[in-house]
């Protein structure tokens, strides 16, 4: 039997902002709306699988430095913004879940005198987007180019996809060009580039690359490179295979 989970170092990634300072509890949640589809001649309530909802939850306590975006994303959200939650720490190839998330709820003030004040946060899944389950495939600060260790996902199928939830959280000077590449197998050299994403030097700044299938390639992995400037970044992606 497997030893149990301790929760005592999750990790929280919202848009380019480390929420994991500031949190202390963390709920994911995914489900299918129930619908029900009995009919005569059966002899049992049948109920089958519809929609899926995803919704995440995040509480702790409240942060000036986070308060503004939290608030701008919740008041004037322009696209969702990458949220990915690991449960057991943030070193790469770490279990990361992953949606491109809306917020929905923005809590604070919820106290009395002379107690911390707290905040939450609830996010759900927009249309289009998927729930990815993969894993931290980029966490590095990088002053040149740099590359992330390939990783055995499988193959794409014409209905599968890749998703890279990446999130830049600073950046002193660098125009950067991250990509994501496929391979036939973990020996270094003769990559497919399969997509690139070019973030502007405004900091933070977050995406969502796509691959779309079939690709016969069963390895991953994601690079970041500068290609002008000096200083440094802070870059971290998770990669996940989902249903197109």
């Amino acid at each position: 039997m497997a030893a149990p989970t301790v929760l005592t170092n999750a990790t929280i990634w919202l848009g380019g902002y480390d929420l994991t300072a500031s949190t202390n509890e963390v709920t994911f949640n995914a489900a299918r709306q129930e619908k029900p589809v009995s009919r005569f001649g059966d002899t049992i309530e049948a109920t089958y699988p519809g929609a899926q909802t995803v919704n995440a939850e995040v509480k702790g306590f409240w942060d000036s430095t986070l308060d503004g975006p939290l608030f701008t994303q919740l008041t004037a959200p322009s696209v969702g913004w990458p949220l990915n939650i690991c449960a057991d720490g943030s070193a790469e190839w770490s279990l990361a879940y992953g949606i491109q998330a809306y917020s929905f709820k923005y809590s604070v003030f919820e106290a009395q005198w002379g107690q911390s004040l707290p905040y939450s946060l609830t996010s759900r899944a927009g249309s289009g987007t998927s729930l990815a389950r993969g894993r931290v495939a980029f966490n590095k600060t990088i002053t040149t180019d740099s590359y992330g260790d390939k990783y055995q996902f499988g193959a794409l199928s014409a209905t599968q996809k890749m998703l890279g939830f990446v999130h830049v959280f600073s950046n002193t000077g660098l125009a950067l060009l991250c990509r994501i590449w496929s391979d036939a197998d973990a020996v270094a050299g003769g990559e497919t580039d399969r997509v690139q994403w070019t973030p502007g030097l405004t900091v933070p700044h977050r995406e969502v690359m796509s691959v779309a299938g079939p690709v016969t390639d069963t390895y991953w992995r994601f690079t970041a490179h500068p290609t002008a400037g000096a200083g440094s970044a802070k870059i971290v992606a998770v990669l996940a295979i989902v249903d197109a």
